[in-house]
């Protein structure tokens, strides 16, 4: 009885704190019961390491925004979705909802999904190592495709988009300043004229995750009913009547990008 005490007494002083710290009332603050100086200071501290958590988890978005909206973004952030662990690195998964609420996320609508592709490469780039089972590759041969299942490489996601995230990623971390140009140039130009639906995959091949734009006709479709669960038989029927898709490049392309972790008998 007494730990429960213990224990909801401080939840609420952690809730009375958590109210001082984002008061804008000098005298809710002063009637807190902590120092107002110290808040002050734990204020500023608090907002100093989130900001600098976000601009690491998201510098696309950061590159985007000026100082003040990534500023303003991040306090607001930090009092909707304040942290629940101690690593800030695994701060940030709600970042894209919530700008899609704010005045800057509405005025630049690309802005959400920027910071949904940030977080699957940061995300990406801390995942656990996974290295294509060429042994499974026998599967292809000895089974039936409707007994064929493909279980993808942890590091990979598929986001949908309007925009042309990938060149607007590149345009600002290519290592090549020409191409960061290119993909400035060709971000803009897309932007300029009505969005288009596109996927945007994320995948790791070796140490660095990459990001690339599914061009090849139903490749979207195709991996996602593969990392839906359904068998290969599936997935091939869905793009049977496609004269662009073909299943030996797309294998080729996903061994060479790690795409697969291993296939699988059911």
């Amino acid at each position: 009885m007494n730990t429960q005490c213990e224990s909801e007494s401080v939840i609420n002083e952690q809730q009375c704190l958590l109210e001082a710290i984002w008061s804008d009332d000098p005298k809710t603050i002063a009637e807190s019961g902590f120092d107002v100086e110290g808040i002050y200071i734990y204020r500023r501290n608090l907002l100093a390491n989130a900001q600098r958590a976000l601009s690491i988890s998201f510098p696309t978005v950061f590159e985007l925004l000026d100082s003040d909206a990534s500023e303003h973004i991040t306090q607001q952030f930090l009092k909707s979705s304040p942290p629940t662990q101690g690593d800030w690195a695994q701060w940030g998964a709600a970042l894209a909802s919530f700008i899609e609420t704010t005045d800057v996320g509405y005025e630049y609508p690309y802005l959400a999904d920027c910071a949904a592709l940030d977080w699957h490469v940061h995300c990406a780039l801390h995942g656990i190592d996974q290295i294509f089972q060429q042994s499974s590759l026998q599967l292809l041969g000895n089974c039936e495709p409707e007994h064929i299942f493909v279980k993808f490489n942890h590091n990979v996601k598929l986001l949908e988009t309007k925009y042309p995230l990938t060149d607007i990623f590149q345009a600002h971390h290519d290592v090549d300043e020409q191409q960061r140009t290119i993909s400035m140039n060709n971000a803009q130009k897309a932007l300029a004229i009505a969005p288009k639906e596109q996927t945007v995959m994320i995948y790791r091949p070796e140490f660095q995750p990459k990001v690339t734009t599914l061009l090849m006709a139903g490749e979207d479709v195709f991996m996602r009913c593969l990392i839906s669960g359904q068998s290969l038989a599936n997935a091939l029927n869905l793009v049977s009547e496609s004269k662009h898709f073909s299943f030996e490049n797309w294998l080729m392309k996903a061994i060479e990008r790690n795409l697969i972790y291993t296939f699988k008998e059911n």
